[in-house]
């Protein structure tokens, strides 16, 4: 995720954000919900960046990794404690982790998989910040693949002064969406989702990156909780997979998106709807104007990195041998392209309605052009980073 250090030009302007945000407080864990779906609701006395993983060795648990926090569960404030489950929950326990990290476990009853999550600023002085997890009743294998998929990823509340680049990758649809079809029935969803895996393989397998998916099994995610999800996590890149569609069948070729100039006038709405926080708003000591001022340079570099990312992208698919379209960078006003401080682009990986394109991104031999072509551009996105703090 951009902040203040990696827009270079700001390092003299923003020193005073450089500095670590203060340690919350934990103030309660929150279960409720009917049937097999359980909503867990952390409240915080502040915003606390956080990361959730699966954990299925052992006891099934569902995991949030915290900054360092006070925990005053129910006023009582403690190191660690527990606290009773409801639902899918059998119980949590929590604790200090490390020396710079907390953790709450939610040890499972039944395998559940997180199908919703998002923070919720309070409203008025009454309130407090709440972390909202959304727990549904899932099968042991698919439990099983979300936390060998999830595990893979990274534990960014370390804050680290050296730490690898963290991708988040969101194959597009799932659950009740199935997305785009091709003619012989293939679906979208199940597409992008097999890609999203080997792209993640195939970065991992270099020692170079974390990486992390929206989704790892066939859920339904809410557009907006998909890029808060990234931004939760730290992410320094994220990559939308998609498959497109057209109205003629001789149509093929992949796409790359990034937010187009009627999709940036949506970012402020989205950041008010959503809370997100950008890491040069957390000093309430500066002026307002200060901060906006600030917030406003994050936006731009995060558009400028996403172009340059685009094109980067477009070139080296193309490099590989796999189809474009002309023109293969354009620009849409696209949902998950709006966080304001993570560089994203949206691949659309060929036309599912055309017969070869929709065989090579099934195929696994095939789609593994694609799959380097896109990791290639990934490694150049981050040499490029490299020797510009280098030239500082």
């Amino acid at each position: 995720m951009l902040t203040v250090l990696s827009v270079l030009g700001l390092c003299v302007l923003a020193n005073s954000a450089l500095a670590e945000p203060p340690i919350g407080r934990v103030l309660s864990v929150k279960l409720g919900g009917e049937g097999e779906a359980t909503r867990v609701v952390v409240e915080t006395d502040t915003p606390l960046k956080y990361h959730v993983f699966m954990l299925a060795a052992g006891t099934q648990r569902v995991v949030i990794d915290l900054p360092r926090v006070r925990w005053s569960i129910n006023g009582l404030t403690s190191e660690s404690g527990t606290g009773k489950g409801h639902g899918v929950v059998a119980g949590y326990r929590y604790a200090q982790n490390t020396a710079t990290t907390s953790r709450l476990v939610l040890d499972l009853a039944k395998p559940a998989l997180v199908t919703r999550e998002f923070v919720l600023a309070p409203k008025n002085k009454n309130e407090n910040h709440r972390i909202v997890l959304d727990l549904d009743i899932a099968s042991n294998a698919a439990f099983a693949e979300a936390a060998t998929g999830d595990n893979s990823g990274p534990q960014p509340v370390a804050q680290q002064s050296v730490r690898k680049p963290l991708i988040v990758i969101d194959p597009g649809h799932g659950g009740k969406d199935p997305g785009a079809l091709s003619k012989s029935g293939m679906r979208e969803k199940d597409i992008v989702l097999d890609a999203a895996i080997a792209l993640r393989e195939e970065l991992l397998k270099s020692g170079r990156y974390d990486v992390a998916l929206t989704r790892s099994t066939d859920v339904f995610i809410e557009l907006e909780d998909r890029v808060t999800k990234a931004r939760n996590l730290g992410a320094d890149l994220f990559i939308a997979l998609h498959a497109d569609a057209g109205s003629k069948a001789t149509t093929s070729g992949a796409s790359v998106y990034t937010l187009s100039p009627e999709g940036e006038k949506r970012v402020d709405g989205a950041r008010r709807k959503n809370d997100w926080i950008l890491d040069v708003e957390i000093d309430s000591s500066r002026p307002e104007m200060v901060n906006q001022i600030l917030a406003d340079l994050v936006q731009r570099e995060t558009k400028n990195q996403s172009a340059r990312f685009a094109q980067m992208l477009a070139h080296y698919i193309a490099e590989t041998g796999w189809p474009t379209l002309q023109n293969t960078h354009r620009k849409k006003g696209l949902y998950v392209l709006l966080s304001p401080d993570v560089p994203a682009a949206l691949l659309e990986m060929g036309f599912i309605t055309n017969d070869l394109d929709a065989e090579a991104m099934a195929s696994p031999t095939k789609r593994k052009k694609l799959v380097q072509g896109v990791a290639h551009a990934i490694d150049q996105f981050f040499d490029n980073q490299t020797r510009l703090v280098a030239a500082k």
